[in-house]
């Protein structure tokens, strides 16, 4: 029952910024085919919008989520936006799910997205799965950083989750970072940078 009431509030949430949320894109480089998308865990919620926008202008995005009950939560909202999960379970039971992963992509035009640093930080350390994943289905690498001009800000989470604010403003930078390795992971930003008059300064 509770978890019902939970998912709907989210759910409903998500409407309302879709509706009020002016997101601002910068540096977006986008491609045709497969990708692999990777962002922070902290943007966790607003990347429901973002890869709704995304989905429509490359190809689907599937997101990798994890198989307990938290994935349950993020499964729903994605499903809100026209998106859809991969479940991914912990340890070694997880190298099966991205074998098929894997062999899916080779199949499908789709996308893959990753939190870099999920599902349990340390924060703004990035693990190597979406390099992994990249470098074997031969991808790009696109990374995601975000801009909030207006959000919650849970800071007794590890990862410092974001909630943005309604009527607010987010900037979104996409970068292509071409073909990566998990041996050489390329330096990822943690914000958005607003570029102004010439100079590169750091986003709120």
């Amino acid at each position: 029952m509770g978890k019902n009431i939970l998912q709907h509030l989210f759910s409903g949430y998500l409407k309302l910024l879709k509706k009020t949320v002016a997101i601002e894109w910068q540096e977006i480089q986008f491609v045709t085919g497969n990708q692999v998308f990777g962002f922070w865990h902290e943007d966790s919620f607003l990347m429901n919008l973002v890869l709704e926008e995304l989905s429509g202008k490359t190809s689907p995005v599937d997101v990798i989520v994890t198989a307990d009950t938290r994935g349950d939560y993020i499964e729903h909202m994605l499903q809100a936006c026209g998106g859809h999960a991969l479940r991914v379970p912990d340890g070694f039971a997880a190298f099966g799910a991205l074998k098929k992963i894997l062999q899916d992509s080779y199949e499908q035009t789709r996308s893959i997205a990753v939190a870099l640093d999920g599902p349990l930080g340390p924060r703004h350390e990035p693990k190597k799965l979406a390099f992994y994943l990249a470098e074997q289905a031969q991808e790009s690498f696109m990374g995601i950083s975000v801009s909030y001009h207006g959000c919650l800000r849970l800071f007794w989470r590890w990862d410092h989750y974001a909630i943005p604010l309604p009527f607010s403003k987010v900037i979104v930078a996409v970068h292509d970072y071409g073909e990566v390795n998990k041996k050489q992971i390329p330096d990822l930003p943690t914000r958005a940078e607003v570029s102004e008059c010439g100079i590169l300064l750091k986003g709120a």
